[in-house]
């Protein structure tokens, strides 16, 4: 996964900024995102799918705290 990342980075054309962040709102500016948990990759893909996948683990997580 990480050797995927490395070579989208090394083949990317013109300026290739690397943003980390824990607010989701940011994904509107990024072209590609990816999640990690605990430093290991868990997925990566298109801001929406990622923003979903993390909205739904959040969601499930309240689900639990709160049952």
């Amino acid at each position: 996964m990480i050797k995927a990342v490395k070579s989208t980075l090394a083949s990317s054309e013109g300026i290739t900024a690397l943003w980390v962040t824990h607010r989701l709102e940011e994904l509107e500016y990024a072209e590609g995102a990816v999640y990690m948990e605990e430093g290991q990759v868990v997925m990566h893909g298109d801001p929406p799918t990622i923003r979903g996948f993390i909205e739904a683990r959040q969601a499930a997580y309240i689900k639990q705290i709160y049952s």
